[in-house]
């Protein structure tokens, strides 16, 4: 590892000023110098090198024909500034293709941009629905040549690690942190420290917990790590929240950048939900409480006070203690408003677990001035003269004035208060966003435009006063068209957008809700060969509609075909619902008829379980049995179709039972439908793309059916069936909706014994073809391993090799004697399915050999054993000359370490 001083040497040239775009004690960088990106000579030699649309692309293989297609597309958009929809399935190594041919694009504009008049560096941000993703993203950018600068960006509550700090989260958090850097108080936060390492290890690609792990060990702050590395980035990754909600969507500088929303199948409920707001009636009555604090703070302690008159002298705004008073009546009479709307009519009748309100989105604006005055003066606060009169209520004319005087009080008390002003800040928020809306409806009002128009960004929101159960009030501002944040990034003129997934398709649909036009589209070709690795039956009968849910009869008559079926399908099995009701009835008839018992004996049965934390450790339970044979029952859209990767034997099978349409009786869904409709119909809009509220809707089915689908083949070798087991999915909106790649897969599920024999083959197949792709990768892994420790030991020589080669090839046969015998006891099982198929239902189990079973293990055991070994002796050997080297190569050979220690 290199010294202090040698850091400090090699910094000593650093320039001082870095912009920091969170953060208001960091400064912006004015002029960015031009750096090429860094390409690891090394790895080069290893890979392959293909030119497309002449862009000269590293890949570590020789790329398959879909991959080559997929980046021509992505060089494509890149070249052209358009934007693309890419679809690509699951399993075609689409991350790995985006990644490399977005990087080599990027390595060769900086190259033409030495020559070129570009005002700016372009720099790639790419973005996922969660860190999980993210995870896997950073671990496909380590296969690669390319050593872009990067940055992960996450949360405080995500990335901090001071232990007193680990109980609190959100604004609290935020608050603290800022409070304790401010009075010098945090062991992690040294700017100079900060600024040192986030140059030194600018190229270092970390998963959000190996951050965490780096801020540990080297005693720095994680999250302000990240953010100095942001200063000279190439490479951002994000959660795409941070692109679509309001609140995020300054932290990162995206003009002239190009976009990737990976996983873009949510990216417009995303965009939705990023442009919608709330507060509750208890977050109002608490704001009164933070505020009346910090009024008495004020008038107590005199440097506050103060601080706050410099700060709003700035702003030209007189300092007035009244002013904050009359604030407080606002809330207050607010608070009392929700109060009396509890008593409306609406709010009497009990039929659910939650009563709704709703109204135009305007409607917000007038209910806020006229419920935030004193209109008899009880509190005596306001007079004709005075300067605000805020107390006569907030309207028009002095809204702006009342945000700054609350954001400049909650900036100050922030870093002097003693009291936390997290419920004060949650206000603030909230009418900031409103006068947002209200802002554009006044410039439309001086341009002469209606109010009424679908293009007022008020008619594009529904305003929701929701009652739950506990008789708790809370006001929501719905957005319904997710085209208002794609506006907010157009407006900052991002180079271009690429959104892929595996299930974009229908295709149409993207126009028309982003109001983003995309030139280049993409719908790819499987990589897998579909006669052999993919079937696909299509129930005739079932019908599991919201009016047959409760046909007993019917799911007795599912449970006796699952179970059949559960005894010829090895491994682990998916069984999806359309909603937790359902599968929750499911669960109530077959444990109170015991078939639950015998599902048991054959594959141990899992729930998924709403919780994200119980659900990860219900998930590895399941992995643990998957192999053996285990069956997750799980729904559409949830953390099961959405974030988990099945792959091999975590998922054999999957049964898909009842079309996944959205709940109809869901008010939001209904008033985004209403809105489709409304603007379908408008005349001001026929020259738009535009989609009416039936085809959305099945759209939403579609896009969750192939979202789950795609469960069932994870890479080139995998193999599985699916089962629709529900007649509607042959409808042909929904048909012609299903992926493209697996619709020549579908066959008709006519009658259970022609299903079980053409099930049964299938699978004695596929594990005589695994056998072979196994032996494959016995091959092939250890040697890139080989190759990887080789690069790792290049200073340190070579030493035990014929030791090494000899384990390895014991641990290679080894191996694959393993599986000889697994094929053969799971061909056993499912031959025995004939024993078994015409005994009574309650006879149904599974025939294994425990004992052939436990020596199986052992012998996995052995050979996994064998591999540590192999792991032990190549550390040994990165040793084995160590004295020698470090007396003729001591520089050399601490540079690789520190690297080698970075790249773990």
């Amino acid at each position: 590892m290199k010294t202090p001083s040698q850091i400090d040497q090699q910094n000593s040239n650093i320039k001082s000023q870095h912009h920091q775009l969170l953060d208001e004690e960091s400064e912006k960088i004015n002029k960015r110098i031009i750096l090429e990106i860094d390409i690891d000579q090394n790895m080069c030699k290893k890979q392959t090198q293909i030119i497309l649309n002449d862009i000269p692309i590293y890949f570590p293989r020789q790329p398959y024909e879909v991959q080559k297609i997929y980046m021509e597309s992505v060089i494509k958009s890149l070249n052209k500034k358009q934007n693309a929809l890419l679809e690509s399935p699951t399993g075609t190594g689409k991350t790995l293709s985006l990644l490399c041919a977005t990087l080599a694009w990027l390595t060769k504009n900086r190259k033409d941009q030495l020559n070129t008049e570009q005002p700016k560096n372009i720099k790639i941000i790419y973005s996922s629905r969660t860190h999980a993703q993210l995870k896997q993203v950073a671990m496909e950018l380590k296969k690669t040549v390319y050593k872009p600068k990067i940055s992960m960006l996450g949360s405080r509550d995500q990335y901090c690690i001071r232990g007193d700090f680990s109980m609190i989260k959100g604004n609290i958090l935020n608050q603290s942190c800022h409070k304790s850097i401010k009075m010098n108080q945090c062991q992690f936060y040294r700017k100079d420290h900060l600024n040192k390492f986030a140059y030194n290890y600018s190229t270092l690609i970390n998963s959000l917990e190996e951050t965490r792990q780096f801020g540990q060990i080297n005693r720095l702050c994680p999250y302000y790590f990240e953010r100095e590395r942001l200063d000279f980035a190439d490479f951002i990754l994000i959660p795409y929240n941070y692109l679509l909600e309001q609140d995020f969507q300054n932290i990162v500088d995206i003009e002239n950048s190009v976009l990737i929303f990976d996983e873009a199948h949510n990216v417009q409920s995303a965009a939705e939900e990023g442009s919608s707001f709330f507060i509750t009636h208890n977050n109002i009555i608490e704001a009164e409480k933070d505020l009346k604090k910090w009024i008495d703070e004020l008038e107590s302690v005199s440097v506050i006070q103060d601080q706050l008159k410099t700060k709003l002298n700035l702003v030209k705004i007189l300092y007035n203690l009244k002013e904050y008073k009359s604030i407080l009546i606002t809330i207050k009479v607010f608070a009392q408003y929700l109060e009396k709307l509890k008593k409306r009519q609406e709010f009497q009748y009990k039929e659910s677990d939650e009563n709704y309100l709703i109204m135009n989105g305007r409607q917000i604006q007038f209910i806020i001035f006229e419920n935030t005055q004193d209109k008899d003066n009880t509190f005596r606060l306001w007079s004709d003269n005075s300067q605000t009169n805020y107390a006569k209520g907030v309207n028009k004319n002095n809204f702006e004035k009342y945000l700054q005087h609350c954001s400049i009080l909650i900036d100050i008390m922030n870093d002097l208060s003693s009291n936390q002003g997290n419920y004060f800040e949650y206000w603030y928020k909230f009418m900031r966003n409103v006068y947002n809306l209200i802002k554009i409806e006044i410039k439309r009002e001086k341009q002469k435009l209606s109010l009424e128009s679908l293009s007022n960004e008020f008619n594009q929101y529904s305003l929701a006063f929701i009652l739950d159960q506990s008789n708790q009030l809370s006001i929501h501002m719905w957005c319904l068209d997710p085209s208002l944040a794609f506006q907010r990034l157009s407006k900052k003129g991002f180079h271009s957008m690429i959104l892929t997934s595996g299930t974009l398709t229908p295709m149409t649909s993207w126009t028309c809700e982003l109001k983003q036009a995309f030139d280049i589209q993409l719908v790819n070709e499987h990589i897998i060969d579909l006669d052999k690795q993919v079937r696909v039956f299509q129930h005739q009968s079932f019908d599991f509609s919201y009016n047959q849910r409760n046909n007993e009869e019917q799911i007795d008559k599912f449970g006796i075909t699952l179970l059949k079926l559960c005894q010829i399908i090895p491994n682990g099995i998916l069984v999806i619902f359309s909603s937790y009701t359902l599968m929750n009835k499911y669960k109530n008839v077959w444990t109170s008829n015991k078939l639950i018992n015998q599902l048991n004996q054959i594959k141990q049965c899992f729930w998924e379980i709403k919780s994200s934390t119980d659900m990860l450790q219900v998930f590895e339970k399941y992995k643990e049995k998957a192999k053996s044979g285990a069956i997750m029952f799980a729904i559409h859209r949830g953390k099961v179709t959405e974030g988990i990767d099945f792959s091999d034997e975590l998922c054999r099978a999957i049964f898909l039972v009842g079309v996944p349409y959205p709940a109809k009786l869901d008010k939001r869904l209904l008033e985004k439908m209403d809105y489709l409709d409304k603007l379908y119909n408008d005349p001001e809009f026929s020259n738009q793309q535009r989609i009416k509220s039936s085809e959305w809707y099945i759209q939403q089915a579609i896009r969750t059916t192939n979202q789950a689908m795609g469960r069932v083949i994870r890479h080139k070798n995998d193999y599985g069936i699916v089962f629709l087991c529900d007649r509607r999915f042959e409808e042909k909106d929904m048909k012609l909706g299903l992926s493209r790649w697996i619709q020549p897969a579908i066959q008709p599920w006519t009658n259970n014994n022609d299903l079980i024999k053409q099930t049964k083959e299938f699978f004695i197949t596929n594990i005589s073809n695994q056998e072979r792709y196994r032996k494959e990768q016995i091959d092939q892994k250890p040697l890139e391993q080989i190759e990887v420790k080789k690069r790792r030991i290049q200073f340190q020589g070579l030493q035990n090799e014929d030791d090494y080669q000899k384990l390895r090839n014991v641990t290679q046969e080894k191996m694959s004697r393993y599986y000889e015998t697994l094929t053969e006891n799971q061909s056993t099982n499912i031959k025995s399915y004939d024993n078994n198929v015409y005994l009574p239902e309650k006879q149904y189990q599974l025939m294994i050999n425990s004992n052939s079973q436990k020596e199986f293990d052992k012998q996995y055991q052995q050979s996994n054993d064998n591999l540590t070994q192999i792991q032990q002796i190549s550390s040994k050997r990165c040793f084995n000359n160590d004295n020698e080297y470090q007396q003729k190569e001591k520089f050399e050979k601490k540079k690789l370490c520190m690297t080698l220690k970075n790249q773990k």
